[in-house]
């Protein structure tokens, strides 16, 4: 199965207004509760698209018991620790005269050494059953930033590949412990790496530098331009159709299920890029943090390119 780890999830809720007014009342045309997080997201969409998932997490509070019941309700399987504070709240606001969206991201409750080594202990007994394993998103206060590379370590031990999808000191830290895979953004890769990435070669060279470190393959996802792949053999491009883009909130988590699914079939980086960049493309075609609907990744898998660059 695919194992997900989200330290830090939150409750997402969507308000769209039809033109925001900074400083006056404004009123709420449309509003949507939806579970988020990059590792939970991951877990919804492979649930989504059939095939088995656990989703390990720390939930805490009201808004941790809406995120069980909700995964509950889609038949997601979770490994959770309850902790003392509560689960965050994200926020978005959708202009609809402007088609502008504003995110509103608390950092999330503080978490202890104990409430950490209780989540460590829960996923030490999923991983033996476990094939691939996505950990990413933002660090609650009170983890270490070197807590990914550590799951990166022990799911090496038990066979296990990893991709890594997070920014900042996490994914610094993290780089180091040699994840199979990892998923930055175009500006998260120039952040990692101190320069800018103005052109393909530019993303491409980049990921080679990053191969370096002993990563296997390196995907810099570019938003509507598709996503580039490069392992030490190959560099494939994915290219999404064009569709008309409702919110980008998930798209990089579901393009992140498709690979680890891919991974997990071991269908090619071909392939996976294809049924990555379908389920993103789906989710961007979707309102506020809902995600991608399986009939739209269906109707979408023909239509991506794939093409290998070199």
């Amino acid at each position: 199965m695919i194992l997900t780890v989200t330290l830090n999830p939150a409750v997402d809720e969507t308000l769209v207004v039809h033109q925001l007014q900074l400083g006056e009342t404004n009123r709420i045309k449309e509003t949507d509760l939806d579970p988020g997080g990059k590792g939970l997201n991951v877990a919804r969409v492979v649930k989504r698209l059939g095939r088995p998932v656990v989703g390990a997490m720390l939930l805490g509070g009201e808004t941790g018991h809406f995120i069980r019941n909700r995964l509950a309700r889609e038949g997601v399987d979770i490994a959770a620790v309850e902790i003392a504070g509560k689960t965050r709240v994200n926020i978005s606001v959708f202009d609809e005269s402007s088609g502008v969206q504003t995110n509103l991201n608390h950092e999330g409750p503080h978490v202890d050494a104990s409430e950490l080594h209780a989540f460590e202990s829960k996923l030490g007994e999923w991983l033996p059953e476990a094939v691939i394993m996505a950990v990413g998103g933002s660090l609650p206060p009170g983890a270490p930033t070197d807590i990914y590379a550590k799951m990166i370590e022990w799911a090496r031990a038990s066979d296990v590949r990893t991709i890594l999808d997070s920014s900042g000191d996490a994914l610094v830290e993290g780089i180091k412990a040699r994840p199979y895979m990892i998923k930055p953004n175009i500006h998260e890769a120039e952040n990692l790496l101190g320069r800018s990435l103005k052109t393909e070669e530019d993303i491409i060279n980049a990921a080679k530098s990053l191969l370096d470190g002993g990563i296997e393959v390196v995907v810099i996802s570019m938003g509507p331009r598709g996503s580039i792949a490069v392992t030490k053999d190959a560099v494939w491009k994915a290219i999404p159709p064009e569709v008309h883009a409702e919110s980008t909130i998930g798209a990089g988590d579901s393009l992140v299920a498709g690979l680890a699914i891919g991974i997990f079939e071991h269908s090619g980086l071909d392939e996976a890029l294809r049924l990555g960049t379908a389920a993103a493309t789906a989710t961007v075609m979707g309102h506020g943090t809902e995600l991608c609907r399986v009939e739209d990744v269906r109707a979408l898998l023909p239509q991506v390119r794939v093409e290998r660059v070199r």
